[in-house]
């Protein structure tokens, strides 16, 4: 089994001790640049979905959940393939989703960045109408990233005990709001729906709290299917 980095907790801790923004010792800052850029890519989920349909959608991104997942198991039991993995992903890779011999939600096996999202996109479409799940991975993916380099970088107040900032959520609203704005005029465009601002806005902010709490659930699932709830009940 593959050797993890040092505990991202620990170096939390070891962070606010010295005085040091919150994420101080995890990635570099660039290196939270490229992987969150990265993660932006993931928009093209939303998109493929509202092109294609709920059931085109999941004929993609069921599969591709799938060969994810299985990447993340054949890590976790194979060194080899955990060195390769490390070698192509490891420099934007957080501790955390190393594997572990410590519990998780997949016991051993530690889900990455880009498996949470497959898997999160797969459900959204899987339970809930093409718009509402579009817009809660959407808000989502551009909040989350506004969250995490406005927090790394500007970031001092924490929520608690937890790494996330009073700087980083309020990124986060403001660009869940932007991205609202951007889907109330797109969803029609593509023939759909698009929820009240009202609606909306609740949303964001329920995507917001459920961001600040600390784990079990990991948050690239859990903030969107918060969000998702909100819109659909709404």
């Amino acid at each position: 089994m593959p050797d993890a980095p040092p505990d991202p907790a620990t170096s939390r801790r070891e962070a606010q001790a010295s005085g040091a923004p919150p994420h101080a010792h995890e990635l570099p800052y660039r290196a939270e640049l490229r992987r969150k850029a990265l993660h932006l890519l993931a928009l093209t989920l939303p998109l493929g979905a509202a092109l294609l349909g709920k059931p085109d959608a999941l004929y993609v991104l069921v599969p591709g959940a799938l060969f994810a997942l299985t990447c993340d198991v054949l890590r976790s039991r194979s060194e080899r393939f955990a060195r390769l993995i490390r070698r192509v992903f490891g420099p934007l890779m957080r501790a955390d989703e190393w594997a572990s011999a410590s519990s998780s939600a997949l016991g051993n096996v530690r889900g990455n960045g880009a498996t949470w999202t497959l898997v999160t996109m797969a459900l959204l479409i899987f339970l809930f109408p093409v718009p509402v799940a579009v817009a809660a991975f959407s808000l989502f993916m551009i909040g989350d990233a506004a969250a995490a380099l406005v927090g790394r970088r500007w970031g001092r107040t924490t929520w608690g005990d937890g790494p996330r900032t009073v700087e980083g959520t309020a990124a986060f609203v403001g660009a869940g709001l932007a991205t609202v704005a951007l889907l109330q005029a797109a969803l029609p465009a593509a023939g759909y729906g698009a929820p009240s601002w009202g609606v909306a806005a609740g949303a964001v902010a329920a995507a917001a709290g459920a961001e600040a709490l600390p784990r079990p659930l990991n948050d690239n699932l859990r903030v969107p299917l918060v969000a998702a709830l909100v819109l659909y009940v709404a």
